[in-house]
């Protein structure tokens, strides 16, 4: 399926062939190439696997969105400007931490393969300035060709290349200001000493905080003793810097074509610095340095040598803090988790002295953790190597020609350790002497180690023959090829996968396609003889529109009914040769005596000699319409992706019986299923251009088989139900008063009182335990949707993002929602503005939250449906201005172009959920919204 965003300039100039790279680009499109919209007319030619397409003969389920469109989203990972671009890819950003606020990707409910210009890598090895076009391919017959790799569908990211014309020189730079969102509301030390107590006496205990104490809280007048320190506004600042900054250079002639592409990001995290304590950077920051050259020369009339040769070095840092006590975190990871449960009387940020505020229940300070634990730099370098030939035939065969391609890339990930411990200080003032202070922990000196986190290469090779021709009415085109990828992780062996493929495309007077795929694919993950497998796929297409009866509707372009139906595969999941028996050293064994100890070994988890891939069957039928030269385009997509050979662990028959841990199986299977809609006209209004394109999926799922432990009661299966579907109790209020507990069920392991939650009996036997858990909130097909509109009017532009969600679960929990979560600090936490509306017996009528416990509870705090919340929302994710100066100002110092631009982010979310953002919902690493200015320069 084709997305109108496939009008912008860029899109198309994908094909290797020299014919095509030498046809220059008119003066409109040039002076365009920074502009996010060039509203032209969509591309004639898109990328698909191993090669290229017309769009008039495309019969796979695809999306095009030119990498223009990139380039108004002020983001630092790719993933994050694709939002409401395409159907049927739902996107979501679980953090906003930089170097790793990456978005999970899905398409169509599954991971997707990514490949950059034909090879399998990752993301970050690409800015948005480098990308051409991106392309979601989505049914078997745009992905069986890539065999086992294929099944979850792929994401195609190819580059930008220099063309026949005059030499281009552009330079941006831009700086912004993120600011966090969605903050907690944290209580002051008053209000949290009140609640705290209250919470003591619930428990059956006595209160800690006398009245004194907590005015003294309230008004101020001993911050020693009786602190109260707002943490987030102490450690955090307000806002944190942004900036990128990228040159390029393109052009060519007849002979050699180039791109050329420098670029840098800076991003700052929010952490307050001390340059009075340290001559070092403790706040949290990722630094990004790229380059890319790009080069097509015609060695001969037909023969085209192609060189892509690419790096990256990503730098990050962060504090250097550590506790062992809180699940093994450091660094920002620890102190933002802290920050939830860090109480804001816990102790004074500094004492009068100077000296780290603490005391024995809090000996992490967590001013200290930002500024005094030292820092942690982690550096990456990326190092690519792309290299191509291709060889026309038709001295031998009109439209033959041959292609071999090979790629290198090398991943290096270093992490340092700069950390030091600190001591905190216990400070009581004593009236008329000296004070009297406790010491809490060392003042270490500063480690200095290192440590390889990961080193990977990757060998990629290709050799392809084609056949292009034409004859009158008929065209045939046809491909086999050759690949193989290679790629070693650290001391690890190998991942082999290698594949024979091939393509056949035919079509009639441009009115009746077909096309077949397919792919001998093997890896050497698993058992000799279960390596190899075979993956076809056909489509047919029929646009009525090319027909004699459909001649007299003339503002009809396209009319095209299309459907595919094939076998692709993943084999993601294959693990370690996991078909041998490994064994592992144990502890010793004793025998005799005296006894003697003697080295033992012990059995890994069981082996599979049957793994295998992940199998789906595709099914996709389509329907496009153009009309009006072009200008309005609709697609619309029904898919039916039946997964099956899913690798899952049996849930029957306890692992004890065996005395070990079950092999993952080719036992699951799922459907996934929906409707994709995808629509956008572009037009012109006196001298106004404008364009507006739109999406939305529905996107079902359901797990049709998976072995699961024995459930008693329909109610609590899982099989039927769609994939990830949460479970729970249903909540039923709040107990009001003991008669009521003593009418109601019991709770398993648990003493009710009145302002617990209570929860509904389904099966009637009086006692709430895990038979009374079911499927929770909305079991319908998820809807997601994006809106992209945008205009320019003499020099100026605006455009706009929206994408938004329904149907969506979430579970608003943890140390961010409940009271007095602590991990290790003394079972006295955090609190925060929502514990005000808790079940009282004076609130019993209008209270939202239950009575106020320390620490964990087991009945008010296990997943219920009080704590599932509607996900949807509806966000404004991106709006651009920008203004490019007339020529007549800037034509006297040499410049093509100077465009002036305003963009943001995240600017406009509405969403039911209240506190938290509908995305980052953990209160992990809060959402950010970026306002950003930039300028664009071409010469």
């Amino acid at each position: 399926m084709l997305c109108l965003a496939a009008a912008q300039q860029g899109a198309f100039a994908q094909s290797q062939d020299s014919t095509f790279h030498k046809k220059a680009l008119n003066d409109s499109a040039r002076k365009a190439v920074r502009s996010s919209y060039s509203f032209q007319q969509p591309a004639s030619v898109v990328p698909v696997l191993f090669g290229t397409q017309r769009r008039e003969q495309l019969l796979q389920s695809q999306g095009v969105l030119s990498g223009n469109e990139l380039l108004s989203f002020p983001v630092a990972q790719i993933e994050a400007a694709l939002y409401g671009k395409f159907a049927g890819l739902y996107l979501l950003q679980p953090s906003a931490k930089p170097g790793e606020d990456a978005a999970s990707v899905s398409l169509r409910g599954r991971n997707p393969l990514v490949l950059v210009d034909g090879v399998p890598r990752n993301l970050n090895s690409i800015n948005p300035e480098q990308i051409a076009s991106v392309s979601v391919l989505k049914d078997a017959l745009a992905t069986s060709i890539y065999g086992m790799r294929g099944g979850n569908g792929v994401i195609l990211i190819e580059t930008k290349r220099g063309s026949v014309a005059p030499r281009k020189i552009s330079f941006t730079a831009q700086t912004g200001i993120q600011k966090q969102l969605n903050l907690p509301s944290f209580l002051n030390a008053a209000d949290y000493s009140t609640l705290f107590n209250e919470a003591l006496v619930n428990d059956g205990k006595q209160p800690i905080y006398t009245p004194d104490a907590i005015q003294k809280y309230r008004d101020g007048s001993d911050p020693v003793l009786y602190p109260n320190v707002d943490w987030y506004n102490s450690i955090l600042k307000k806002k944190a810097t942004q900036q990128r900054y990228n040159l390029n250079f393109s052009g060519g002639n007849e002979k050699a074509r180039y791109f050329v592409d420098l670029d840098y990001l800076s991003q700052d995290g929010f952490f307050v610095s001390d340059a009075k304590r340290n001559s070092y950077e403790t706040n949290n920051s990722f630094k990004r340095y790229g380059f890319r050259t790009n080069i097509d020369a015609d060695l001969t009339k037909n023969l085209l040598l192609s060189l892509n040769i690419f790096g990256r070095i990503r730098n990050g840092n962060e504090p250097g803090a550590i506790d062992a006590t809180l699940l093994g975190l450091t660094g920002t990871d620890l102190i933002y988790n802290n920050l939830l449960r860090t109480p804001n009387n816990a102790y004074p940020m500094l004492n009068p002295d100077g000296s780290f505020g603490g005391n024995q229940q809090f000996t992490n300070n967590l001013y200290a953790q930002v500024v005094g634990s030292g820092y942690r730099p982690a550096y990456n370098r990326n190092l690519g190597v792309d290299f191509s030939l291709k060889q026309k035939l038709d001295a031998l065969l009109d439209g033959l020609y041959v292609k071999g391609k090979g790629s290198f890339n090398t991943y290096y990930s270093e992490l340092i350790n700069r950390s030091k411990s600190f001591a905190v200080y216990q400070y009581t003032p004593i009236p008329g002497g000296n004070p009297d202070i406790i010491k809490y922990g060392t003042d270490g000196s500063q480690n200095n180690s290192s440590t390889q986190n990961v080193a990977n290469r990757q060998i990629y090779a290709e050799f392809l023959a084609g056949y292009d021709r034409v004859f009158g009415n008929h065209e045939i085109n046809a491909s086999l090829n050759y690949n193989m990828d290679t790629f070693v992780n650290g001391a690890d062996m190998s991942i082999d996968n290698s594949a024979l493929a091939a393509r056949f495309q035919y079509n009639y007077s441009k009115k009746y396609f077909i096309e077949l795929v397919s792919s001998y694919m093997g890896m050497n993950r698993y058992q000799k003889n279960h390596q190899w497998g075979f993956f076809p796929a056909a489509g047919l297409g029929w646009d009525l529109s090319k027909e004699d009866f459909m001649q007299s509707f003339k503002n009809l372009n396209t009319l095209k009914l299309r459907g595919s139906y094939g076998r692709s595969a993943d084999n993601n999941g294959a693990g370690y040769f996991v078909y041998d028996q490994f064994y592992n050293a144990s502890s010793s064994v004793y025998f005799g005596s005296p006894a003697t100890g003697n080295g033992s070994i012990i059995e890994a988890v069981l082996a599979n000699p049957n793994l295998t891939w992940e199998t789906t069957d595709k099914l996709n039928v389509g329907l496009d319409i153009a009309l009006f030269q072009n200008r309005l385009q609709f697609s619309a997509e029904y898919y039916h992706n039946a997964y099956s050979g899913l690798l899952q662990q049996r849930g029957t028959n306890a692992s004890a019986i065996i005395g070990n841990e079950r092999p993952n199986e080719n036992i699951g299977k799922r459907t996934y299923s929906g409707v994709e809609l995808t629509a956008g006209y572009h037009g012109q209004t006196g001298q106004v251009n404008w364009f507006v394109n739109a999406n939305a999926s529905i996107s079902k799922s359901k797990v049709d088989y998976m072995d699961e432990v024995i459930r008693p009661y329909d109610w609590m299966k899982r099989t039927g139900l769609p994939a990830g579907q949460p479970f729970g109790v249903v909540a039923d209020g709040f107990f009001q008063n003991q008669a009521e507990i003593d009418n109601s069920a019991k709770i398993d392991g648990y003493k009710a009182v009145p302002g617990d939650i209570r929860y509904k009996d389904l099966n009637g036997d009086g006692v709430i335990n895990v038979f009374d858990e079911q499927a929770l909130g909305s079991t319908k097909p998820m809807v997601f949707y994006g809106l992209t509109a945008g205009l320019n009017y003499k020099g100026f532009e605006f455009s706009m993002v929206w994408n938004g969600v329904s149907n969506r679960n979430v579970f608003v929990n943890g140390a961010g929602t409940y009271e007095f979560q602590s991990f290790g600090l003394g079972g006295s936490g955090q609190a925060f503005a929502h514990h005000l509306d808790r079940w009282t017996p004076a609130t019993a009528s209008t209270a939202t939250y239950p009575r106020l416990t320390v620490g964990n509870n087991i009945n008010n705090q296990r997943a219920s449906s009080f704590w599932l919340k509607n996900g949807s929302y509806l966000r404004l994710k991106n709006v651009e201005v920008a203004y490019s100066l007339p020529q007549r100002w800037i034509s006297f110092i040499k410049l093509d172009r100077a465009r002036i631009f305003v963009n943001g982010s995240n600017l406009l979310t509405i969403t039911p959920l209240e506190r938290v953002d509908p995305e980052v919902v953990s209160w992990d690493y809060p959402n950010q919204r970026v306002f950003n200015f930039g300028i664009n320069l071409q010469f």
